[in-house]
């Protein structure tokens, strides 16, 4: 799902990576931690309830790498979220943002230096309201859309349903399977179908 939900932009000697993190991927995570048990993975998930995760690094590239981190500061300079029905929405302020998520975000971070190095020690998460004012998804990964990520750099579009989160598809035909977003064959151009569905 990872792919699904994270964009990259290289330009200007300058990377800047986003990735939006619904609440489809923590309950993905979760279910594959065999040493959770289910209560404690309902108390995990419930910590994240109402609530909308968003990481983004921006660094400069020169020889040696990936440096010159931009702050959180720099990073949530302009940062929202365009819905699928259009509507902006900015993120919390950092004193709106619950103590209990604070916690988890001060975990999550060196989490992520450990996965991909500085990078990840330099990775800032901000947080949105999962709901508009009247009570819709701000990002839902099931439905028909399409939404935009807008930085102080670019906009970001990410299209919906994500494939990750829908059952595979198949060709008849063929007998490829193809990610739940997938109406058509790519090379063939034939009609697919649910995995769910007989042949």
């Amino acid at each position: 799902m990872a792919r699904d939900t994270q964009r990259t932009d290289i330009g200007d000697d300058t990377l800047e990576l986003v990735w939006l993190i619904p609440q489809r991927y923590w309950e993905a995570s979760a279910a594959q931690q065999p040493s959770l048990s289910d209560e404690d993975r309902k108390q995990f998930l419930a910590q994240l309830d109402g609530y909308l995760l968003f990481a983004t690094v921006r660094g400069k590239v020169g020889i040696a790498g990936i440096d010159q981190f931009a702050s959180a500061e720099a990073v949530r300079d302009g940062l929202r979220i365009v819905d699928a029905a259009g509507t902006s929405h900015v993120p919390l302020a950092p004193e709106q943002v619950p103590a209990h998520l604070k916690n988890l975000l001060s975990v999550l971070r060196p989490v992520m230096a450990n996965m991909i190095g500085p990078m990840g020690d330099n990775m800032h998460f901000v947080v949105f309201a999962s709901r508009d004012a009247k009570g819709r998804p701000v990002f839902d990964p099931l439905s028909e859309g399409r939404m935009q990520v807008i930085t102080s750099r670019r906009a970001y579009p990410f299209r919906t349903p994500l494939g990750s989160v829908l059952p595979p598809r198949l060709d008849a035909s063929t007998g490829e399977s193809f990610p739940g977003d997938y109406h058509y064959n790519p090379y063939t151009g034939g009609a697919l179908k649910d995995a769910a569905q007989p042949r």
